[in-house]
């Protein structure tokens, strides 16, 4: 687990995704650097509309077996996580931060903090390499070039 604290800041976007990028498996590196992204400008959003300045938490758990990467993103609103839109239209400089949250991430939600605020959480799965299904864990149907 690796932690970062930054300001409520824009500034801050840009450092969480450079602190991430080299924390990544290469597999996964450039979906969940755009979901840190697009959750911490969410958090930096929503701290600004309450007024807050306490620092914006950003938490990385990496599987050891390179299978899984966890996500989460502190922000000082009690306002729920609101649905993804169904579409944005093209003209929109915004408002695709909960698409690309669901297009990108295996799964994800948000979960009220004892202490206020709200944590918003997301994961996502490292695709399997061929060589590591031992052949009687390989899906049916499918070969070592289709994985």
């Amino acid at each position: 687990m690796t932690c970062l604290h930054l300001p409520p800041a824009p500034a801050s976007v840009g450092t969480a995704r450079r602190w991430a990028a080299p924390l990544l498996p290469a597999d996964v590196r450039d979906p969940v650097v755009l979901v840190v992204s697009e959750l911490v400008s969410n958090a930096v959003a929503a701290d600004a509309a309450v007024g807050a300045v306490d620092d914006i938490e950003v938490e990385l758990v990496v599987d050891p077996a390179g299978r899984h990467v966890a996500l989460a993103v502190t922000d000082s609103s009690d306002r729920p996580l609101p649905e993804a839109p169904a579409a944005v239209p093209a003209d929109e400089d915004g408002g695709r931060g909960l698409l690309l949250l669901d297009a990108l991430s295996y799964d994800h939600g948000w979960t009220p903090r004892t202490c206020g605020g709200k944590c918003v959480w997301a994961l996502f799965r490292c695709p399997v390499p061929a060589q590591r299904w031992a052949a009687s864990s390989r899906p049916q149907g499918l070969e070592c070039a289709d994985v």
